[in-house]
Order: structure tokens, then C-alpha cells, then sequence
């Protein structure tokens, strides 16, 4: 009768082991990999700090102040690296008008692309950014002027100091070898002077 009933005692525990092992597709949430079309974070590149910038300088970059003589620099904070302009900086009575434009990127071999990008605002007094896409750039300075440039709809900091994601903007329809993502910051010492902070620049491909 011992026998019978220690027995009856290990049936039950392992069935009821079985039942609470068995775990539904729910309790694992499986992480979205994405593919991407062009990845860009600004890492392993030289950094200032305080009044010392050094300007971006990747290759196939185009970085360039139309209206003045200062350029998109890289910071540093929290063991993160990222592009950083502001006229606060800039000799008193001058404007900026500050290009960071992306190597051309070719998308005549993917589809459903989505551009994303974050920001980071400091000290905001305006909104300094726009964005814009192009594919009849020449890749010089001079061509800036003469390009077509879209403009580009994103999310935008509403405070300052926390990384905003500008969402996923669609540019599937753009079907190009020569595609370009530029950011300009239009401020003057006068005028806007915000801290604006550009960090992981994306495009997703099906």
C-alpha cells in the first residue's frame, strides 16, 4: 500500500512538472531583427569637449556652413558619440546654415525602406533642424545650392536633453543609387541658438 501510494506521489508531480513546464508563444517575446540599407552612428570617430570642436569628417560625408565658418563636430556623453551644432558658439552678428549630408545610398535593390533618425535638443530656444532627402546631388559643396532637396516630416524633442526618435519615415517610393539624407541647422548668434544633438541615422529594407 506504501509503494502504491509513494508511486501515486511521483505520477502526480511529474504530471503536474509536465503541465507547468509547457510554456505558451506568449511568455517569449522574440526581438524584431531589422535589415538595413545604410546604419550610421557616428562611432570611432575623434570627440571634442568644452570650447574644442573637431569637425565631422568621414569619408563620403559632406559637412559645410554655408553662412559661416563652424561645422557639425562630434561630442561625447554616457560612452555615446554623436553630431552637434549650435550657434552659441558662433562669432557674434554671424548666421550658420550647417549641411551634415550622408554618402550617397543605393536603393534600386531594396524595398520598403524607412528612414529614422534621433535628436537631442539643449538649451532650446527654436527648433534649428530640417531634414531632406535628395538624389540629383553632386556630392560637392557647390551642388548643395543647385540640388533638389524633399523635405523630409519628422518627430521632433518637445524638452530638451532626452533622445528623440524622429519615427519611421517612409522613402520607399525613392528608387535610386544616389540617395541622400541631409540635416541643416539654420541659426545665428542673435538668434536660435540651440544645442542640437543627431544620432543613429537609419534605413530599414525589407
Amino acid at each position: 500500500m506504501k509503494i502504491n501510494f509513494l508511486k501515486t506521489l511521483f505520477l502526480l508531480a511529474l504530471s503536474t512538472s509536465a503541465l507547468t513546464s509547457c510554456v505558451g508563444d506568449d511568455d517569449y517575446v522574440i526581438p524584431t531583427v531589422y535589415s538595413y540599407a545604410f546604419n550610421a552612428g557616428f562611432e570611432s570617430i575623434p570627440t571634442g569637449s568644452g570650447s574644442v570642436e573637431v569637425p565631422i569628417a568621414i569619408e563620403g560625408w559632406v559637412n559645410y556652413n554655408a553662412a559661416g565658418t563652424r561645422l557639425w563636430h562630434a561630442r561625447t556623453f554616457d560612452d555615446n558619440i554623436y553630431a552637434e551644432f549650435s550657434s552659441f558658439y558662433s562669432a557674434t552678428g554671424s548666421s550658420d546654415v550647417a549641411w551634415l549630408i550622408t554618402p550617397a545610398i543605393d536603393l534600386t535593390a531594396t524595398t520598403g525602406e524607412a528612414l529614422s533618425f534621433s535628436t537631442k535638443t539643449r538649451f532650446a530656444n527654436g527648433y534649428p533642424l530640417t531634414a531632406f532627402i535628395s538624389t540629383d546631388y553632386d556630392g560637392t559643396t557647390a551642388g548643395i545650392a543647385t540640388a533638389t532637396w524633399t523635405p523630409l516630416t519628422f518627430t521632433a524633442p518637445t524638452t530638451n536633453d532626452v533622445f528623440v526618435s524622429s519615427g519611421a519615415i517612409d522613402i520607399s517610393d525613392v528608387e535610386s543609387d544616389n540617395v541622400r539624407i541631409a540635416f541643416k541647422y539654420t541659426g545665428s548668434r542673435a538668434g536660435v541658438t540651440t544645442t542640437l544633438q543627431l544620432d543613429n541615422i537609419k534605413i530599414t529594407k525589407n
